[in-house]
């Protein structure tokens, strides 16, 4: 009888550590360890219970009482109650208490993320500790696992893409918890970087793209998800590793920033000075005979007379290469709300003023731009920006023979 008894623990056992996942609709309570570890043990004798044989009820409590001891060390069963199968109260305290401490270890990362890690980090030394407090040592044989998926837990809202690891080691007379963390895939591997501005020339723009290059190199290896969730911090680190340049506090220039993270992070800048506007362009026409190529400079000075009220004061010079001809003008504009700007210049070998409107697009974007004279003339172009410096136009000029033409545009 025994040995039949034997038998059938045996049996329960096993079937308890392989099925101990299983859920059903039964009414466990388990009292005394942790929630996260009672949720385990209440699994655990739930699957026991289903597998349990049509015994009385007092032989039940003996048998449940039996596989508890055997399954979970470091606990002892305090009261037991079996009312039936799918009705069970137990309550463990543990054979020995244990002290505990935590030490949280962070990764090697660069200023400015291992701050942004020891933000993220706060407070997890104090609910690891709440979690294995009054937990026996030799729980942790049984319910490692469990635990660990309870600390991933806790860490992938924190730290998405930081996988933790758990070791337990003994200092002095207390168990320390040690956690730490490697990256995952995907890592940030490179930085793709693009500064576009209206108002400064390319050079300038080289310039800052290397500056911001700089800037962004702590982010090189970090995980793609953890990039995403700081993604603010890291467009408010470009600002102002830009702000910083010379030229910036100078020309008093505003960034417009959007990091998007990925294994191949991109980086948009959109840099405008609130001072000044200077940039060189080149030109090349097709489906024209009148005209080829031209050279074009713009120099303004700017001024924000009303907050969001930008007017600039500008000239402009235009230098047709076929023939030698040039064009001046002298005009100003003002920007009613963001890339609209309204104006008026002169042309001044042709004495004829011009009201003029345009809608500026940023980096693979359309833009707009269109004259009319006061001779009821009109010069306007629907354009297409493909990266930071070329863009293709509809060009459509009244007082040439070939009024519509196309025309490839490159900033210098």
């Amino acid at each position: 009888m025994r040995q039949k008894k034997a038998g059938i623990v045996v049996f329960l056992l096993l079937w308890a550590i392989l099925f101990g996942a299983i859920r059903a609709q039964a009414s466990v309570i388990v009292k005394g360890p942790p929630e996260w570890l009672s949720n385990a043990i209440k699994e655990s004798i739930i699957a026991v219970m289903r597998e349990m044989p049509s015994y009385d009820l007092a032989s039940q409590e003996r048998l449940l009482a039996m596989v508890s001891d055997r399954i979970f060390e470091g606990y002892k069963i305090k009261s037991l109650s079996v009312k039936s199968k799918d009705d069970v109260f137990v309550e463990f305290v543990p054979t020995k208490l244990a002290d505990w401490k935590v030490k949280v270890t962070a990764p090697r990362l660069n200023s400015p993320c291992d701050e942004w890690f020891r933000q993220d980090a706060l407070g997890l030394e104090e609910i690891l500790l709440s979690m294995v407090q009054g937990v026996p040592i030799e729980a942790l044989k049984w319910a490692d696992e469990v635990f660990l998926k309870e600390v991933k837990k806790i860490t992938s809202l924190r730290m998405p893409g930081w996988e933790p690891h758990v070791l337990v080691s003994k200092e002095d007379d207390s168990y320390v918890v040690n956690l730490s963390f490697a990256a995952t895939q995907d890592l940030v591997l490179a930085v793709d970087t693009h500064v576009f501005s209206k108002s400064l020339p390319s050079f300038w723009q080289y310039e800052m793209r290397e500056k911001l290059l700089e800037g962004l190199s702590p982010i090189i290896g970090v995980p793609v998800d953890w990039a995403a969730k700081h993604e603010d911090k890291i467009e408010r680190l470009i600002s102002e590793k830009l702000k910083g340049t010379r030229l910036a506090s100078t020309a008093k220039i505003e960034f417009d920033t959007q990091f998007v993270p990925s294994r191949i992070a991109r980086t948009d800048v959109r840099a405008e000075s609130k001072r000044y506007s200077l940039y060189v362009w080149g030109a090349a026409y097709g489906g024209t005979e009148e005209k080829s190529t031209e050279l074009g400079l713009h120099l303004g000075r700017k001024a924000q007379p009303f907050p969001s009220w930008d007017i600039e004061l500008y000239g402009e010079a235009i230098l047709f290469l076929d023939d030698g001809d040039s064009e001046e003008r002298l005009g100003l504009r003002w920007s009613p709300y963001r890339d609209i700007w309204l104006g008026a210049e002169r042309e001044l070998d042709e004495d004829k003023t011009w009201y003029r409107l345009w809608v500026e697009g940023g980096i693979k974007a359309f833009y707009v731009w269109w004259r009319h004279s006061d001779e009821s003339e009109n010069n306007a172009a629907l354009g297409y920006r493909f990266t930071e410096h070329l863009s293709l136009e509809l060009y459509l000029d009244e007082r040439d023979d070939d009024e519509v033409s196309v025309r490839a545009v490159g900033n210098f």
